[in-house]
């Protein structure tokens, strides 16, 4: 194929150069249907009493643990709220979209006798995934809690080394004891965070202290890693008591908050330093000195539970979200003050459905693929008891790049967030992963009453490159996804735009090229392809956003346009595709294009 790009005769009218526009909130999905997903509980294969029957208190952390492609799924379970009941953890490897129990294979060693791993009962109350030593096998960490009078092996965070593999076969998960330090009283720890905060390129441990009364008092802990995968406690020289100070600190992120280079500690408490006010803090990094932490910051004082990072307006920026016990609320990053801190915005509430009361674990995670992350509240209380309460999932419909977005929990009848979600009462924990490896992310709910799993029905195929788009009048960048399938010979694909204009016509463009081109023709937006670029033409080519702001075409693989003659498409093939559609900002006609998509064809 020819490498010139060919002319630009698929504009269909005037162009007029414009400013992005960042006015207002654009609702581009509105309705229970931006999300649609099916129960499937077959998915777990277990005894029923650690799986879908499974009653304990769950937390959970996912990852590829035997490098196989599919990611698997570790639950730290215990007797649910402030109690000593102990249980053993689960490990469910995904074989194939199957999460089965290989406990007994892969997670019972140990350096200690007489322990058993992952089968030996523990308090643990959270869990993470994470390379400790650089191997390339992600190991596994837990915070334990409330184990007054067991030895160190049961009382305190435990490291589950990952043996890699020999001959091709996987050598599981061993616990090793010495990974951790001691500190002669057990620790009550309830959240844990990791990250690289000294820069030398391993993850360090942050656990976020759960004081219980006046028995033991050590607040949040800064472990830092040796190199090897051991941690020793540096916390009081690298942070101040003001920093570590904790009472009822439930959950911890590693995150770099100031975009300055270094890993900052968010945390959350029930009192800390602050004359007993509760609050969601950050302790920034010293760029200057980096491991060590000199500015201390209190975005939220309210009645926080949880808090969860992530990018809540597409500006790259981290956002907050924090389940309080009074309204959840989500806070904006608008970039730094002249102390290098985050400005924040106000507390803002989540969408009409309201607040249900208290809530605990919580997520910042994109369900549907679109790029806008949604915001998940799970409702039992790590503390006091009560399971009548319920999930609550807010979609988010997207809003200006930068600016204000609308989260909201999407309900139609017996749906609660999304399409075939009937009501989810009694949530601990929720992990968000692909579990049958179609490229779009499950839903595993571990509840009170047992553990359901709901399949996204959206088979995401393709990789979103060049974005985000250029804002269109909606106030939205569009962005492109596919469905389907990427066999060549199956001939099954779906391409989509969403975040257009409501009630605006546009079409597909495919190229066997990617690249960029700056506002082509006058139009508002950039051109994410290179190459020969063709205008698919399947059937009626021209689309329309109507009032949802999305369009979609299926696309015959055996026909793509090109010079000369149509062409199929061939295994080992790689082909992108983009959208252009028309806009139109203060009565002036214009035009603008969503990002690109890259899609190889098997």
């Amino acid at each position: 194929m020819k490498n010139s790009i060919v002319a630009l005769w698929w504009f269909c009218a005037p162009i007029v150069g414009l400013t992005p526009l960042f006015a207002g909130s654009a609702l581009a999905q509105n309705n229970i249907n931006w999300l649609t997903v099916q129960q499937d509980n077959s998915v777990l294969v277990s005894n029923s009493s650690v799986g879908v029957g499974d009653s304990s208190e769950k937390d959970y952390a996912t990852g590829d643990l035997d490098r196989d492609g599919w990611i698997d799924m570790i639950v730290v379970r215990k007797q649910p709220f402030t109690s000593e009941g102990r249980r053993t953890n689960v490990l469910f490897m995904n074989e194939s979209g199957s999460l089965v129990d290989r406990t007994s294979v892969y997670a019972t060693g140990s350096d200690v006798p007489g322990d058993n791993g992952f089968s030996s009962a523990t308090n643990d109350r959270d869990v993470v995934i994470v390379d400790v030593n650089n191997d390339g096998w992600l190991d596994v960490v837990t915070a334990t809690t409330l184990s007054p009078g067991e030895p160190k092996s049961v009382s305190h965070p435990r490291v589950y080394m990952n043996l890699g593999e020999s001959a091709g076969t996987w050598l599981g998960l061993y616990y090793e004891e010495a990974r951790t330090p001691d500190w002669g009283t057990y620790p009550n720890m309830c959240g844990l965070g990791v990250g690289d905060v000294t820069g030398d390129g391993f993850p360090d441990l942050y656990f976020s202290h759960y004081e219980q009364e006046a028995l033991v008092d050590l607040n949040d802990r800064l472990l830092i890693n040796d190199g090897n995968g051991f941690f020793g406690d540096e916390s009081f020289a690298r942070m101040t008591a003001a920093m570590r100070g904790s009472s009822f600190g439930t959950s911890s992120v590693l995150h770099d908050m100031n975009g300055d280079g270094t890993v900052d500690v968010v945390s959350v408490s029930g009192s800390g330093s602050t004359g007993g006010l509760t609050r969601t803090s950050i302790a920034y990094n010293n760029m200057n000195n980096e491991g060590y932490f000199n500015v201390l910051h209190e975005p939220y004082q309210g009645a926080p539970y949880h808090v969860a990072v992530g990018d809540l307006n597409y500006d790259g920026l981290p956002d907050l979200i924090v389940s309080d016990d009074g309204d959840d609320r989500f806070l904006l990053n608008q970039g730094n003050d002249v102390f290098g801190r985050v400005s924040w915005s106000a507390a803002y509430t989540f969408g009409p459905s309201g607040d249900l009361g208290f809530a605990s674990n919580n997520l910042v995670v994109d369900l549907n693929g679109d790029g806008w992350n949604e915001a998940i509240f799970c409702d039992v209380d790590v503390d006091i008891p009560g399971c009548s309460r319920r999930l609550q999932i807010n979609h988010n419909r997207g809003g200006s790049v930068g600016g204000s977005v609308s989260l909201y929990e999407e309900r139609s009848g017996s749906n609660y967030g999304a399409n075939g979600l009937p009501a989810q009462t009694a949530v601990h924990d929720v992990a968000v992963f692909d579990v049958d490896n179609d490229g779009d992310e499950d839903l595993v709910i571990g509840r009170c009453f047992g553990t359901n799993v709901f399949l996204n029905q959206r088979d995401l195929i393709g990789t979103n490159y060049c974005g985000p788009a250029i804002v269109n009048s909606s106030a939205s960048p569009a962005r492109m996804s596919a469905t389907g399938s990427p066999l060549a010979s199956v001939n099954d694909l779906t391409i989509h735009a969403e975040g257009l204009p409501l009630n605006q016509f546009g079409y597909f463009l495919v190229s066997n090229a990617g690249g960029l081109i700056v506002t082509p023709g006058g139009s508002q937006g950039n051109l994410c392809l290179g190459g020969a670029i063709g205008r698919l033409n399947q059937g009626n080519q021209i689309r329309f956003s109507g009032t949802t702001g999305t369009i979609e075409l299926v696309v015959d693989l055996s026909m793509i346009p090109t010079p000369g003659a149509p062409a199929a498409v061939q295994a080992g093939e790689v082909w992108y595709f983009t959208s252009w559609f028309r806009d139109n900002l203060f009565g002036f006609q214009t035009s603008n294009f969503s990002d690109g998509l890259e899609i190889s064809f098997r």
